[in-house]
C-alpha cells in the first residue's frame, strides 16, 4: 500500500477520536440532517477528494451546507437532485472560521420538488473530517410592518453599545421587515468566533455578518446585538427590525449572541461567561425591556424553542434563571435610584489646578451645581443642559464666576434640586 495513503488513514482515524465539534453557528442558521455523514476519500496525485451525500428531505429549502474540519480547501460543489434522478451541480461558497481551521461550504438554491437530496464533492490538499450535512428551511413567518414601533420613554439609560460604522458593517441587501409586537428575547451563543477585546470583536462580528448575509443568504446578520468577553457590545440588526436567529420564532423577538463557545459537551467550547459579559448581559436586557414594554420572564435561550439546537450552550442555559432574577433586581434598583446619585469621591482633593466631580444620572436632565464658599455665599455656577442619562463628570478650576482665582480654603459643591446628595466638601490649595 502507498505509503501517503497509511499515513491518511492514520491521521482520518485520530481526527475521528478527537470528537472535534460542530461548526456551530449552523446550528443558528439550519437544520442538521446527519450528525456522521458517511462519505467516500480517493487520492488523486496532489489532491484527496471527497465525496458523500445528503439524507432525503421532505420540506421545502432553500440551500444546504456540510461543516468540516480541515485546510487546504481547493473546491467544494454540491449536486442537487431531483425526484427524477436529475442533477444540477452548483459551486459551494466556503467560509473558514478566523479562529481555528473549521470551515462551512454552503449554497443557496430554492428545492421546492421534495422529497430531495444534495450530493457534495470535496477537492483538498490536506486531510479533512466531514462533520454534519445540513439544510436551510424556508422561514413560513409572515413579514412584519412597513414602520418602526416607537419604543417608549423608558428611564433606564442605554449601555454603549459600538455601532455598526464602528465595527466596519456592510450594508443590508435590502429592505427590512419590522416587528409588529415584542414579546420574545433571547440569548445565543456563536459556538465561534470568541473575542477578548474591542478589536477582535469587531473582527469575529464582521466575520458573522459576511457568513449570514452570503453563506446563507440572508438581507443581514442574524443578531440583534453581539456582547464579546470583554463586555463590549455590538449593534447587529436593529433591534427594532425582524432578525434572522430562531427560525419560526423571529416576529417580536430581540436576538443577543455571545462571542464564544459555552457548550462543554463538544470538544473545545467548554468557555464560561466572564463577570463583563454577565454584566453587559443583565444591563442590556434591562435596557431592552424597559425601552420596548418586556418582561424579563419571557428570556429563552434558543434551544427553549423548538429543542434543535444546543444553543446558547450548556455554561449560558443554565444561569438563565439567573439572568432572569439579575435583570429584574436591576429594573426594581434602577427605578429606587434618586435622579442624581454620587458615582465616586472627588478627586484630587485637595486640588490647586481643578478637581473633578463624578455623578450618576437616572433620565436627562438639565443638571446645575452651585459652589459655595464656608460663609455660605455662592460663588460660582457649573450647568450641563440636556445632561445624558448615565455618567456625568464635573471639572471645577478653582475660579469664580467671573473666572478670578479663589484663595485657598473649604469650599461646598451642592447638585441642585438633589435633597439625596449632601454637600460635598472640596478643599483648594492656592499655589
Amino acid at each position: 500500500m502507498n505509503i501517503s495513503i497509511v499515513y491518511r488513514v492514520l491521521f482520518f482515524a485520530l481526527l475521528l477520536s478527537l470528537n472535534l465539534p460542530l461548526y456551530s453557528q449552523l446550528d443558528d442558521i439550519g437544520t442538521t440532517l446527519d450528525s456522521e455523514p458517511r462519505y467516500t476519500v480517493r487520492d488523486s496525485l496532489e489532491y484527496l477528494i471527497y465525496e458523500g451525500e445528503s439524507p432525503a428531505f421532505f420540506q421545502t429549502v432553500e440551500g444546504g451546507a456540510i461543516e468540516l474540519v480541515g485546510e487546504e480547501i481547493e473546491s467544494v460543489s454540491f449536486r442537487l437532485f431531483d425526484q427524477s434522478g436529475a442533477y444540477k451541480t452548483i459551486p459551494g461558497k466556503i467560509f473558514t472560521r478566523p479562529d481555528i481551521n473549521k470551515v462551512a461550504a454552503t449554497f443557496l438554491k430554492i428545492i421546492e420538488n421534495v422529497p430531495a437530496k444534495f450530493s457534495f464533492k470535496i477537492v483538498s490538499r490536506e486531510n479533512i473530517e466531514i462533520n454534519s450535512v445540513l439544510i436551510f428551511p424556508v422561514d413560513q413567518e409572515k413579514p412584519g410592518t412597513v414602520r418602526a414601533l416607537e419604543p417608549t420613554l423608558g428611564d433606564i439609560s442605554k449601555p454603549v453599545i459600538i455601532s455598526r460604522e464602528e465595527w466596519g458593517a456592510e450594508d443590508p441587501k435590502g429592505s427590512y421587515s419590522y416587528h409588529p409586537y415584542f414579546d420574545k428575547l433571547t440569548l445565543h451563543h456563536a459556538a465561534c468566533c470568541s473575542a477578548d477585546d474591542l478589536e477582535e470583536g469587531k473582527a469575529q462580528v464582521y466575520w458573522i455578518q459576511d457568513f449570514h448575509q452570503n453563506g446563507r443568504g440572508w438581507n443581514d446578520i442574524g443578531y440583534h446585538f453581539l456582547v464579546d468577553r470583554a463586555g463590549n457590545i455590538y449593534q447587529g440588526r436593529p433591534e427594532t427590525v425582524i432578525g434572522a436567529h430562531v427560525g419560526g420564532a423571529n416576529t417580536g423577538n430581540i436576538g443577543v449572541c455571545l462571542l464564544g463557545c459555552y457548550h462543554p459537551p463538544e470538544a473545545s467550547c467548554f468557555q464560561t461567561i466572564t463577570p463583563e459579559s454577565r454584566q453587559s448581559i443583565v444591563e442590556l436586557f434591562s435596557w431592552v425591556s424597559d425601552t420596548y414594554g418586556q418582561s424579563p420572564a419571557v428570556l429563552l435561550g434558543h434551544r427553549d424553542y423548538f429543542g434543535t439546537t444546543a444553543c446558547p450552550g450548556d455554561n449560558i442555559w443554565i444561569e438563565l434563571p439567573r439572568f432572569r432574577a439579575e435583570i429584574s433586581d436591576f429594573i426594581q434598583s434602577y427605578f429606587e435610584m434618586p435622579p442624581i446619585s454620587m458615582f465616586q469621591s472627588p478627586y484630587p482633593n485637595p486640588f490647586s489646578n481643578q478637581i473633578t466631580l463624578s455623578f450618576d444620572l437616572k433620565r436627562h436632565m438639565d443638571f446645575k451645581i452651585n459652589i459655595f464658599d464656608l460663609l455660605g455665599r455662592q460663588v460660582n455656577t457649573i450647568e450641563r443642559t440636556g445632561a445624558a442619562p448615565g455618567r456625568l463628570f464635573i471639572n471645577w478650576d478653582g475660579k469664580n464666576t467671573d473666572g478670578k482665582r479663589l484663595g485657598s480654603g473649604v469650599y461646598l459643591a451642592k447638585p441642585v434640586s438633589s435633597d439625596k446628595i449632601d454637600p460635598i466638601k472640596v478643599v483648594l490649595l492656592k499655589k
